[in-house]
């Protein structure tokens, strides 16, 4: 019912763009209502940030679809919203009310590949912008801040107790986070893969930080993805239509 009832909020500002704010805060309550009604019983300590993965995909897709033209891929985006929050609500559901264990595993899978895809559509988005807007870069970085924020702030529900070391690493992964998309902010290139470059900078900046929880941080493990990345990133910079 509640990615019908998104699918629908995001149909209405398509064809009234003046109900955009508003569909997309009433899509922010209903996903709201929704969590803290699977888990209002559960006594978990941190519930609220159950609440970001399903919200962050939907605004950011939300606003990025308000920047492309093409409506074909603006329905595409609609419907990747509905299934991502089918999923998610469908994990935590079975989480909670069955206690099964190995939905943990598919819930944290699923918001890595949700906020990987978030920050894509947040960057591309706020990269975009300027060419409407007419605003400062301190603006733009502050928003990365903030944004950076909840999308490393929202792992923080699989820890019972978070340490000052966790507090520090994600102070850390914010600021280095918000230095690439300054730095990115600076390339004459298309926003979609300004975007596609700050999601992958995130991507690697988050299995460094699972691997320094789990005492796998050294050059074993960080090896492979850093090349991996490193090639992507060369990849799409040389095949990328500059200006």
């Amino acid at each position: 019912m509640i990615p019908f009832a998104l699918w629908v909020l995001n149909e209405i500002f398509l064809y009234k763009p003046v109900f955009f704010f508003l569909a997309l805060s009433f899509g922010a309550l209903i996903i709201s209502f929704g969590v803290y009604a699977l888990i209002k019983d559960k006594r978990e300590r941190f519930w609220p940030a159950y609440i970001l993965p399903p919200v962050l995909f939907f605004l950011s897709f939300s606003f990025y679809s308000s920047i492309i033209i093409s409506y074909f891929w603006i329905q595409v985006i609609f419907l990747l919203i509905a299934w991502f929050i089918f999923s998610y609500f469908q994990n935590i559901y079975y989480y909670f009310s069955f206690g099964a264990p190995e939905r943990e595993v598919k819930i944290r899978r699923l918001m890595i590949s949700g906020s990987f895809l978030s920050t894509f559509a947040i960057a591309a988005t706020l990269y975009g912008l300027p060419i409407f807007l007419s605003w400062p870069f301190i603006l733009l970085l502050l928003s990365f801040i903030f944004i950076s924020l909840a999308l490393f702030g929202q792992f923080f529900i699989f820890s019972k107790n978070i340490t000052s070391e966790q507090q520090i690493f994600l102070g850390i992964n914010i600021l280095v986070l918000a230095e690439f998309a300054g730095i990115f902010y600076l390339l004459p290139l298309n926003f979609n893969i300004l975007g596609l470059l700050l999601a992958i900078i995130f991507y690697l900046l988050l299995l460094l930080n699972d691997w320094r929880g789990e005492g796998k941080l050294n050059l074993q493990y960080l090896k492979w993805p850093i090349i991996i990345c490193s090639l992507v990133i060369v990849f799409i910079l040389l095949s990328a239509h500059w200006l």
